[in-house]
């Protein structure tokens, strides 16, 4: 097999490890507790997630962008990266606690205090090792990871009350610094601290807004679940989230595409029009797997639902068909996201995504207001993303009819990632 081929299979790997490892504590969390109880819990656990898609798009992204310069300069960035993340992961830790607290659950406030910085730190490498070629390293960091979150799966299968929630989530953070430190060693690249904010203002305006795109989708998520639990019930951010658990292989394969055709358009000089190629023809195949996963899903056996979801599983069938049909209209926006994002147009990628949050916000808003439902608020979803998705692939084609056949923009890995760096 080629380089190219193994860092692909690399990349596509790690990026399904590295969601396994949150998927099944969320599996592991959801089998023995209450609607309520796993409802509050992943409420939470959203603010981690929204930090998280911030540090990619700060973080990772610019490094993306410098897949074609050399190692040496790859390492000096991917160390202010990575000391950022664990500070900023500090900051959403102290957030995380307040909420947790605010809703009488500070046990699970503390220990997701704790795995945030290790979690941001550890991703910000994750996209090192991307850019440098090197994914096999992340791929064994997430591997440790997600084997060590399944067990505590399994272990919920078998004895049902044998780890409460905020142990979950202390055993899941544990595994997360085992798969941080192997990441450091095998790149030979600590956090570093000092200079960190030289670095942050060192082409700030690109990496703040790759991180507000990159983050703002996880908030307008927050925003909506928040929204339908005051409207209807901790039941439906169950229902929500718990369905969106269940599409979670089609979120991996959506937020793979990056790690690996940005990199390898980057390194083979690939103009814009075969970037688009690449992610239109990606986007088909997800998109129609999506609706139907959506639209199968809840004729799966009862019991296969309960093991995976527990008591969550009868409110979180009713949502999927709609929430499989937002999935699908999801793949058409990240293939032209992640075309703008090769090219490093930052700009577009933040305004688009502005736009798409604040619809899906108040669509959904107006849908638990109304239908006081969580089916309501998946229509919403649904509607939303799909007038979303037509309207971005409708403007990325007016590009190529404005331009004669040629892709506006410049080719992949430009003024970005030649221009970010390490500060000296």
């Amino acid at each position: 097999m080629s380089n190219v081929r193994l860092r692909v299979v690399y990349s596509a790997g790690d990026q399904v490890l590295s969601s396994v490892s949150n998927a099944v504590i969320l599996f592991a969390m959801a089998g023995p507790s209450s609607v309520t109880a796993f409802g509050l819990a992943v409420l939470v656990f959203s603010i981690i997630t929204a930090a998280l898609g911030f540090v990619r798009g700060a973080a990772g992204t610019p490094l993306l962008l410098m897949s074609a310069n050399s190692h040496q300069s790859i390492r000096e960035e991917s160390k202010f990266a990575a000391g950022a993340a664990a500070i900023l992961g500090v900051g959403v830790g102290a957030i995380a606690l307040a909420v947790s607290l605010a809703l009488d659950e500070p046990a699970v406030g503390i220990a997701y205090a704790v795995a945030a910085p290790i979690v941001l730190c550890q991703d910000a490498l994750r996209f090192s090792a991307m850019s440098r070629g090197e994914p096999k390293h992340a791929f064994c960091s997430d591997g440790l990871w997600a084997v060590i979150a399944f067990g505590v799966l399994v272990l919920s299968w078998v004895r049902p009350d044998a780890l409460t929630i905020p142990q979950m989530i202390w055993i899941w953070s544990g595994a997360g610094f085992l798969a941080l430190i192997y990441l450091a060693i095998a790149l030979k690249t600590r956090p570093q601290f000092r200079g960190v904010v030289a670095w942050a203002r060192l082409y700030w305006r690109h990496r703040v807004r790759f991180g507000v795109e990159a983050g703002i989708d996880q908030l307008g998520a927050i925003i909506v679940v928040s929204v339908s639990t005051v409207y209807i019930g901790t039941e439906a951010a169950a229902s929500l989230r718990g369905a969106v658990t269940v599409l979670g292989p089609f979120a991996v394969l959506i937020s793979s595409l990056p790690l690996i055709v940005i990199p390898e358009s980057i390194r083979a000089g690939h103009s814009a029009k075969q970037v688009w190629r690449t992610l239109a023809l990606a986007a088909w195949i997800t998109s129609a797997s999506a609706m139907t996963i959506g639209f199968l899903a809840p004729f799966a056996p009862d019991v296969l639902g309960r093991m995976l979801l527990g008591d969550s599983w009868e409110v979180a069938l009713h949502v999927l068909p709609f929430l499989g049909l937002e999935y699908a209209a999801i793949c058409w926006i990240s293939a032209v996201y992640n075309y703008y994002r090769a090219q490093g147009a930052s700009s577009k990628l933040l305004k688009y995504r502005i736009i798409q949050t604040c619809t899906s916000v108040v669509i959904c808003t107006v849908a638990a207001a109304v239908s006081k439902t969580a089916v309501g608020v998946a229509i919403g979803l649904a509607l939303s993303a799909t007038l979303i998705g037509l309207g971005l692939v409708l403007q990325v084609l007016r590009e190529h009819r404005i331009t004669t056949g040629q892709v506006a923009g410049t080719p992949a890995g430009t003024a970005v990632g030649r221009l970010i760096g390490s500060p000296s």
